[in-house]
């Protein structure tokens, strides 16, 4: 996945809100995100913003001038806590999409913010991801999320960088996925490659407070890019806070 720069207005995001790889660029608290796919290829993203009026598929990846701008047979994969619920885009459906049996569906399904997905692009096409930051600046979103359990999320706000930035207290300014922001040690983030999973487990006696998957020290933390979604899984109870 490939993501470049994120410009934002000073008076609307803070500095913690940077991009690494992606294409972004904001004004106040709207803006678009582009994330170029190749076809057949997998990929984990994320909407990081809030879209139309339920982020449902078909205002993420409008038809436009009676062209989807999703190619039709692309897999979108929505996990569900133990699975996935797997939809195919479909022009022809009433719904745009079909399931995954490739009968049409009469709705189409809903993308939220902080959701993360798996996509399989039936060809290579740029995701343009348009719309509001969905946290208010000067405030946070807090998840909370159960330990032992795993979830595809990302951030609420449009964020690339270390998983460690943001504030100790609030996570302002970055995703705060780290031991100082709460995060138990011994959990996990899992972060797709195209073939397979990254693994880091937090550790807070650790220089960069995450350990590889063999639980040997890290120097640096991992990265994550603006668009871009990862498994988590929290050892105990976790409050995960996301600002601007």
């Amino acid at each position: 996945m490939k993501i470049t720069t994120l410009l934002v207005a000073a008076v609307a995001l803070t500095a913690g809100i940077i991009a690494s790889k992606a294409q972004v660029y904001s004004q106040n608290v709207v803006g678009y995100a582009n994330v170029p796919t190749s076809g057949g290829n997998q990929y984990v993203l994320t909407v990081p913003f809030k879209v139309g009026v339920s982020n449902g598929a078909n205002e993420i990846w409008p038809i436009i001038s009676g062209t989807p701008t999703l190619p039709d047979g692309s897999f979108l994969e929505l996990w569900t806590g133990t699975g996935f619920n797997v939809y195919i885009s479909d022009s022809g459906s009433p719904s745009g999409w079909d399931d995954g049996n490739f009968a049409n569906l009469p709705g189409a399904p809903v993308v939220p913010v902080g959701a993360g997905f798996f996509l399989v692009p039936n060809a290579s096409t740029t995701n343009t991801f348009v719309g509001a930051v969905a946290v208010n600046v000067g405030t946070s979103n807090v998840v909370s999320l159960a330990g032992g359990n795993q979830y595809l999320v990302a951030p609420s706000v449009p964020y690339g960088g270390s998983v460690t930035n943001g504030s100790p207290t609030t996570g302002a300014g970055g995703p705060g996925l780290s031991s100082l922001q709460g995060l138990p040690d011994g959990s996990y983030l899992e972060l797709w490659n195209g073939t397979g999973y990254n693994v880091y487990i937090s550790d807070s006696s650790s220089p960069s407070l995450w350990d590889d998957s063999n639980f040997a020290n890290l120097t640096t933390a991992p990265t994550i890019s603006v668009g871009q979604g990862f498994f988590l899984i929290p050892n105990a109870g976790y409050s995960w806070k996301v600002g601007l």
